[in-house]
């Protein structure tokens, strides 16, 4: 019995022993694998930083030079770190330091967070400065609409001296196709010429040759002094002379379309604006066809835009599925449809409350074309603004952007209107006062 458990003992001390070598092994073996899979990595990434340093020794000292360096400046800043006055205050205030230290971080960025949402919660809503700055806008425009004269010219050549301002900001941004602009004293001369052409209209009635020899004569001083250059590129010449053309001859016809008088109006329909006009204001004898047709094409420019907006979010890509142009990708053809629309039927109320002559198909008319320029002149803004690489032209308007963003539409709005006037409902062989051509 006592040889039985001796035996058996001896046989498990054997067994166990065995057991042990073999583990032993294998774990050579194992450590033996690791470390040749661990061989041949090296050895391969010592070929490709070889093969990286260009094949050569030199290469490969420098490579391993840089990489000491980075893990000494590595160990330098840990060095400062530890040693820092905040580490080394939790570190002796308490046995946990580290997990206290990564608490404040944590609470420090919970407290950007909220400072963030803080300021998201003050800042106004783009939708309401955008309604603020079209009120503010409109009102302004309706008073100035309303005393006309010197003050209407004012206003008009303020709007001149924003878009030349913001027309040669963006062509000093289009690099790639306009690869030379025209210099700063260009740029600040046309745009005081685009206003001083406003001021030449009024005071010379309202015709059209003292204005485009103002022109001519503008364009030729800038045309000499860019020629006395030794450097001279011709596409500076177009983007001046196309300056002068959209900033300062386009917005004069604002000021042409206003002064329209020597028609009499329809003040007696009833129920429209201009017969109940009060007497403390003038009565409806202080209604003139430049003030009609003006607020009319005001408006007009207005409707199409709200009605293209709610068109285009309600109805877009649903019917035609196909945007109008690649210029502007958020414009499409059912919006462009509800704005033609609204644009027709406002010159349709227009013409029964401010007491425009003449049928009504004429003014009917006239509101299509409105539409059509208000289109044109938001498209070339936007293919500028494409190519000088910016969202907005400027920040002149607060929630709109730039002035050219809030007013590309009114561009060619005015002397479309003047001269369909002219030719719809004046009659072209009636030359009123101040409808000089």
């Amino acid at each position: 019995m006592m040889f039985y458990g001796v035996s058996s003992s001896v046989s498990s001390s054997v067994s166990f022993v065995s057991w042990m070598r073999r583990t032993a092994a294998e774990n050579n073996n194992n450590h033996g694998r690791r470390r040749a899979t661990t061989t041949a990595q090296k050895k391969n990434l010592r070929r490709e930083v070889v093969s990286s340093c260009g094949g050569s020794s030199r290469g490969l000292r420098e490579e391993r030079r840089r990489r000491s360096a980075h893990a000494k400046r590595r160990e330098k800043k840990i060095e400062e770190f530890s040693s820092s006055p905040l580490w080394v205050a939790k570190a002796g205030s308490s046995a946990n330091a580290e997990s206290e230290f990564y608490a404040a971080q944590d609470a420090r960025h919970k407290a950007f967070l909220v400072a963030n949402e803080l300021k998201k919660k003050k800042k106004v809503p783009k939708i309401v400065k955008r309604t603020v700055s079209a009120l503010v806008l409109g009102v302004l425009a309706a008073f100035f609409l309303g005393f006309g004269g010197w003050l209407w010219v004012a206003l008009i050549g303020l709007c001149a001296y924003a878009s030349g301002t913001e027309y040669f900001e963006l062509m000093s941004k289009v690099n790639e196709e306009l690869p030379h602009p025209p210099p700063r004293w260009a740029a600040k001369w046309i745009t005081a010429c685009s206003v001083l052409l406003c001021v030449i209209l009024h005071v010379s009635g309202g015709r059209s040759l003292p204005v485009t020899m103002a022109m001519v004569a503008a364009f030729s001083c800038a045309v000499a002094a860019l020629i006395s250059n030794e450097e001279s590129h011709f596409i500076e010449f177009t983007t001046t002379l196309f300056g002068l053309f959209y900033c300062g001859f386009l917005p004069s016809f604002w000021i042409k379309l206003r002064a329209m008088s020597g028609i009499p109006l329809a003040i007696d329909r009833a129920g429209s604006i201009v017969s109940s006009w009060p007497l403390q204001l003038g009565g409806p004898t202080s209604w003139t066809l430049g003030v009609s047709i003006t607020l009319m094409t005001v408006l007009c420019v207005v409707s199409a835009d709200v009605g293209a907006y709610f068109s285009g979010k309600n109805f877009g890509k649903k019917f035609f599925g196909k945007k109008l142009t690649t210029i502007s990708p958020n414009k499409t053809i059912e919006g462009a449809i509800g704005g033609g629309i609204f644009s027709i039927a406002c010159s349709g109320i227009c013409w029964y409350l401010l007491g425009i002559p003449e049928e009504l198909w004429r003014t009917l008319i006239i509101g299509g074309f409105i539409y059509a320029s208000s289109v044109f002149g938001d498209l070339l803004q936007s293919v500028m603004k494409r190519n000088a690489g910016v969202k907005d032209s400027g920040k002149f308007i607060p929630g709109h952007g730039g002035f050219l963003d809030r007013f590309d539409s009114y561009m060619f709005t005015g002397s479309v209107t003047y001269y369909l006037t002219l030719a719809l409902i004046v009659g072209l062989n009636i030359r009123p006062k101040y409808f000089g051509a």
